[in-house]
């Protein structure tokens, strides 16, 4: 039995010019693929290319149009990033109807894996 990528070939049928596959694939699609959550899209699709850009002690990230959508103290040691309420927190609240420990806990997930920012927990502020 040859394998290649997980697909195990168990045998070739031809009848004419059509052939058959039958195959036994290794893989588990509920455990191996995770579906992508509404709200992470949501600021995948709308927040993966921000800028950083440094002023006094703060970190913002900033859209192409120069607006903050976060921001950080750098020599603060409580971690808190500050989300934008209007622009991002207030949409994952009421379109995508999460609480506040969900939004936290997506918001987390998402800047450790798009900005690489660990150990800082989102709360959410209405200025900039």
């Amino acid at each position: 039995m040859n394998s290649l990528v997980g697909v195990s070939w168990l045998s070739v049928k031809s009848t004419t010019n059509v052939k058959v596959v039958v195959m036994d694939i290794d893989f588990d699609w509920v455990k191996n693929i995770q579906p992508m959550e509404p709200g992470m899209e949501f600021l995948k699709d709308n927040f993966d290319n921000l800028v950083g850009v440094i002023r006094d002690n703060k970190t913002f990230y900033m859209d192409s149009e120069r607006k903050p959508l976060f921001y950080y103290y750098q020599d603060e040691e409580n971690g808190v990033v500050w989300i934008n309420y209007e622009r991002i927190w207030s949409i994952l609240e009421k379109d995508f109807g999460l609480s506040y420990n969900e939004i936290q806990e997506l918001i987390t997930r998402w800047l450790e894996g798009t900005y690489n920012l660990r150990g800082l927990t989102p709360n959410k502020t209405f200025y900039f």
